[in-house]
C-alpha cells in the first residue's frame, strides 16, 4: 500500500510503499520520518543571538558545500562519483534550505551550480569531500553545544548524523 510520509527535519514529503531508511531529500535518519497523518509541525520560538549567528554560519557552510559538490559532479570521471557528488549537492542544498526555515526573516544563501570550486581530478574532490564533511561535523557540534532551542537542537543533531553518513562515502578512496 502506498503511503505519504513526512520528514520532521526538512519537512519534505515522500510517497512510497515503505518508510524510507533515510529522507530522500535531506538524508535524515528513519526516526525523523513519520506518516503524514502523524506529523506535527514544531513551532520555533524566539532565537538567541548566538543561535541566530550559528544558523547563518551553518547556511553559508551548507551553501559552500553544495556548490563544491555541484562542481565535483560536473568534473567527475565516472558515473558513480558523478551521481554521488550530485546527490550530496542536493542534500547540502536541502540542509541550507532547512536551516533558512529556522530564520524566516533572513535571506538564505544563493547556491550557484556553476562555480568552479573543486578539483579537476576525482581524488582531490574525494579528499576535499571528506575534509568538508569533517569540518561540518566539527562546526555543528560546536553550534549544538551553544544552542538551547529544542527545534534547532533537533536539526543540528540530525545534520551531524547525516554528515557522518557522508564521511563513509569517501573513506579510504583517496
Amino acid at each position: 500500500m502506498v503511503n505519504v510520509y513526512k520528514c520532521e527535519i526538512c519537512e519534505e514529503g515522500y510517497i512510497g510503499d515503505e518508510k524510507p531508511t533515510h529522507c530522500p531529500f535531506c538524508g535524515a535518519h528513519i526516526e525523523y520520518i513519520v506518516l503524514v497523518k502523524d506529523y506535527v509541525k514544531t513551532e520555533l520560538l524566539e532565537l538567541s543571538d548566538i543561535t541566530r549567528k550559528n544558523i547563518l554560519a551553518a547556511i553559508d557552510l551548507e551553501a559552500g558545500n553544495a556548490e563544491f559538490y555541484f562542481c565535483a559532479a560536473k568534473n567527475a570521471d565516472n558515473v558513480s562519483d558523478a551521481t554521488t557528488f550530485k546527490r550530496l549537492a542536493k542534500i547540502e542544498s536541502e540542509h541550507a534550505s532547512t536551516l533558512a526555515k529556522l530564520i524566516p526573516d533572513e535571506k538564505g544563501s544563493e547556491i550557484l551550480r556553476d562555480k568552479d570550486t573543486c578539483h579537476i581530478k576525482n581524488v582531490g574532490n574525494l579528499k576535499e569531500s571528506y575534509e568538508r564533511e569533517t569540518n561540518a561535523i566539527k562546526h555543528y557540534s560546536q553550534f549544538l553545544a551553544e544552542t538551547e532551542e529544542p527545534r534547532v537542537i533537533e536539526v543540528f543533531e540530525a545534520i551531524i548524523d547525516i554528515e557522518k553518513d557522508h564521511l563513509t562515502l569517501t573513506e579510504g578512496r583517496f
